[in-house]
């Protein structure tokens, strides 16, 4: 009986190239719809880390019976005593935490050392996916010429270690300010600074032009918010990303982007740019959008308008904020400033939506 050997007949070359071919076709179209599929995961989360940091708020308010102080300045304006991130510490699960921090004297809660930082903290909930951090947490230097000329804010941070948020307060019509701004700044939002020092009365002095009071101001009471908490901004998120910023910057404030925000923030008035947002600028503004052809020449004006944005790394073109009824929103850049500003101020008398 003749015996059939089978032949086993390898691949071609053309036949090879034909496969790798069809792989990579598959490939090049699933990369999409898996990158995809993660932002949409990330934004997701980012969302969720909102809703928390906004049920933190209101279970302050229902405990305390008003909204934390955005940032809470000594006199002199030169140190914060404490930040609404450090004041709902207990109500996002980080009552160990809020019971060691030193509300007597801040810089106790700084340090050298990361693991030995208080303010160093990396807090699961203050940060979104999608932002971006060269490195965090990350170091402040306390002192320097380069850090604090003459014409920023005031209130260097204590020197050592901070770990940064993806989340900012709405401080309504505008936030951080030098003598530059060209914008007014109102506490007429959520979450604002103030302290007991008359450097926070109108004017605010020959650097800060401050449009109204902001010394001794009460924490906020929910019944304030008379344009209705579901059409007022509580937070929102703000984009660490800004490669332009970063080259110029040190020579106006000194901080790199990623470093604007300190959610343990202990200097003085500087700390606006870390903890707040506002309608001075549009969502997702960022230095090139400002100054097209001059990216990357130092501009304070622009400094001051790019501490102010809100803005994301999602997909889309927005930002995702949380109103003050604690509900979310993704609110497109493409948003008028109008509306932005009329959604950002708690008794303004307006009649919008982001509906």
């Amino acid at each position: 009986m003749d015996r059939q050997v089978a032949e086993r007949r390898a691949f071609t070359l053309v036949e090879l190239l034909v496969v790798i071919a069809i792989i990579g076709v598959l490939v090049a179209l699933l990369l999409p719809a898996v990158q995809a599929a993660r932002e949409a995961a990330r934004r997701i989360q980012c969302q969720n880390h909102l809703k928390q940091l906004a049920l933190g708020i209101h279970n302050h308010e229902g405990t305390y019976k008003t909204f934390p102080l955005g940032l809470e300045l000594r006199s002199g304006a030169t140190t914060a005593r404490s930040t609404f991130f450090v004041a709902i510490l207990p109500f996002i699960e980080q009552q160990p935490l809020y019971d060691k921090w030193d509300f007597t004297n801040s810089v106790n809660n700084v340090s050298l050392t990361v693991g030995s930082s208080r303010a160093a903290t990396k807090i699961k909930v203050h940060v979104c996916p999608s932002d971006i951090f060269r490195e965090n947490p990350f170091m402040l230097p306390g002192t320097g010429e380069a850090f604090s000329p003459s014409q920023t804010a005031s209130g260097n941070p204590y020197g050592g270690y901070y770990s940064g948020t993806s989340y900012a307060g709405n401080y309504g019509t505008g936030g951080y300010h030098t003598s530059f701004s060209t914008f007014p700044i109102r506490p007429d939002g959520v979450l604002f600074m103030t302290g007991p020092g008359t450097e926070l009365r109108v004017p605010g002095g020959n650097l800060h032009a401050l449009a109204e009071n902001h010394q001794s101001l009460p924490p906020l009471r929910i019944s304030e918010i008379t344009d209705g908490t579901s059409n007022t901004l509580m937070l929102g998120e703000k984009n660490h990303k800004d490669a332009d910023f970063d080259q110029w910057t040190g020579e106006n404030s000194g901080f790199k982007m990623y470093q604007v925000s300190a959610w343990a923030w202990a200097g003085g008035r500087k700390g606006s740019a870390m903890l707040f947002g506002s309608s001075a600028v549009a969502i997702n503004t960022t230095v090139r959008k400002l100054s097209p052809t001059a990216a990357t020449t130092p501009n304070i004006q622009n400094q001051d308008r790019r501490f102010n944005a809100w803005g994301s790394n999602h997909a889309g073109g927005g930002s995702n904020f949380a109103l003050s009824d604690g509900s979310i929103r993704f609110v497109r850049d493409s948003i008028s400033l109008q509306i932005l500003a009329a959604v950002s101020t708690r008794a303004g008398g307006e009649t919008v939506t982001l509906d």
